[in-house]
C-alpha cells in the first residue's frame, strides 16, 4: 500500500468479489476479518498525508495520477507491451513448476483453491490490460499459484501429471539445444560454455523422464528443488559476475572517473534502454541520449571536446563526419568511450 497505492487494495477486492460472484455465498466476507482494513489505514493514511504536506500536489500528481492512473492507461514510462505480455513471464515465473499447472488445472477445485485461483487470475489478467507492462507486475500471484502447484505433490500419479513432467524434461531439452548449439544465432550470451549447458540439461531430461514413467510427484519436489539450489548457486558465483562485467554498466563508474568529474555530463549515442538507465543510476543522472549523427554534432557545439560512450555497432556511424573528430579513450565489453568535439 504505501509503495503503490490504491493498486494495494483494488487487486484483493477484485480478487475476492470474483470469488463471491462465483460462490454466490455472499456472507463469506464476514470471515475475512474485515475491520483489519483499519491497521492499513492507520499506518498508510499518515503517510500519504504526510507526504502531501511536504511535497503539496506534486505528490498526488506523481503517486497517485502519474505511477497508478497514466501509468496503467498510457505508455508514458515507454514499457508499451502487448496484452500476452505476461504468458511467457508466468512460465518463465513458475519455472521448473510450471507444468504441474497441467494437473493443478484439470477440476475439483475446494473452496481455499477458488480463492487462491481468483487471486492469481485478477492481477493477472489487470496488469494485461495495462497500457504499461513489467515483468515484476504479476510478482503478487506467484504465492497462490506456489500453493495450488505444492498441493500436486502429494497427489496420486496421474496422465495428466505425467504429462506435465514429460513437457518439462522437453523443455530442458530445449534448452540445452537452444543454448547449447545455437546461442550465438540468438543473440545471447549465456556466458558459460555452450557444451556443458547441453550435457547438463540433457541429463536433467532423462532424470525427468525416468520420474514420469516410474516415481511419485514428491521424488519430483526433491529434484527441481536441488535443481533450483544448484542452478542459483551456480549462477551467483560464476555466471553473474560475468554478466556483471559485460551486461551492466556498473563497469563503467570507475572507469569513467578517469576522464570527466562526477558533476560533468557524459553522452550516449543510440543507447539501448538499460544501458542509458543502468549509466544514469551510477552517474546520478548525469547522463544525456543523443540519438543521430546532427544531435551529437549540436550537443559539442560550443564545446572543447564531450565524452560519449556508444556501442561498437552504432560507433561506425561517426566515423564518417566531415565536421566531428572523434578519440577513443576505453572499450568495455561491447562499449567504446570516446571524446567527441568539432572541427574547424
Amino acid at each position: 500500500m504505501l509503495a503503490k497505492g490504491p493498486v494495494a487494495l483494488l487487486l484483493p477486492a477484485l480478487s475476492l468479489g470474483g470469488f463471491l460472484l462465483l460462490r454466490r455465498k455472499w456472507d463469506d466476507w464476514r470471515t475475512w476479518h474485515p475491520r483489519e482494513l483499519w491497521i492499513t489505514a492507520a499506518v498508510a493514511a499518515p503517510w500519504f498525508l504526510l507526504c502531501t504536506i511536504a511535497n503539496g500536489r506534486d505528490f498526488i500528481g506523481v503517486f497517485f495520477i502519474n505511477q497508478n492512473i497514466e501509468r496503467f492507461t498510457t505508455t508514458i514510462h515507454g514499457h508499451g507491451r502487448p496484452f500476452y505480455f505476461f504468458v511467457p513471464v508466468l512460465l518463465l515465473l513458475t519455472l521448473p513448476w510450471t507444468f504441474l499447472l497441467i494437473p493443478a488445472l484439470r477440476g475439483g477445485f475446494t473452496k481455499n483453491e477458488h480463492l487462491l485461483a481468483w487471486w492469481a487470475i485478477v492481477p493477472f489478467v489487470f496488469f494485461s490490460l495495462s497500457q504499461s507492462k513489467l515483468p515484476g507486475y504479476i510478482l503478487p500471484i506467484a504465492p497462490p499459484i506456489a500453493l495450488l502447484l505444492a498441493k500436486e505433490l502429494l497427489q496420486p500419479v496421474s496422465r495428466a501429471y505425467k504429462v506435465a513432467v514429460f513437457i518439462e524434461a522437453g523443455t530442458m531439452a530445449f534448452i540445452g539445444v537452444a543454448f547449447g548449439f545455437y546461442g550465438s544465432t540468438l543473440n545471447m550470451d549465456p556466458h558459460v560454455s555452450g557444451t556443458l549447458i547441453a550435457t547438463i540439461t540433457f541429463l536433467m531430461a532423462g532424470i525427468l523422464s525416468v520420474m514420469a514413467l516410474w516415481l511419485r510427484p514428491m521424488f519430483l519436489a526433491f529434484f527441481n528443488t536441488a535443481a533450483i539450489l544448484g542452478i542459483v548457486i551456480t549462477a551467483t558465483t560464476m555466471v553473474f559476475p560475468r554478466f556483471d562485467l559485460t551486461d551492466t554498466m556498473r563497469p563503467w563508474k570507475p572507469a569513467l572517473a578517469e576522464f570527466v568529474s562526477d558533476d560533468q555530463a557524459v553522452l550516449m549515442y543510440k543507447p539501448p534502454r538499460w544501458a542509458e538507465y543502468g549509466l544514469q543510476y551510477y552517474r546520478f543522472n548525469r547522463v544525456r541520449a543523443v540519438f543521430s549523427p546532427e544531435d551529437l554534432i549540436h550537443a559539442t557545439a560550443g564545446e572543447q571536446r564531450v565524452l560519449c560512450i556508444a556501442e561498437d555497432k552504432t560507433l561506425e556511424e561517426l566515423t564518417h563526419l566531415a565536421n566531428l573528430d572523434l578519440k577513443v579513450v576505453h572499450t568495455i565489453g561491447n562499449q567504446t568511450a570516446f571524446w567527441a568535439w568539432q572541427t574547424k
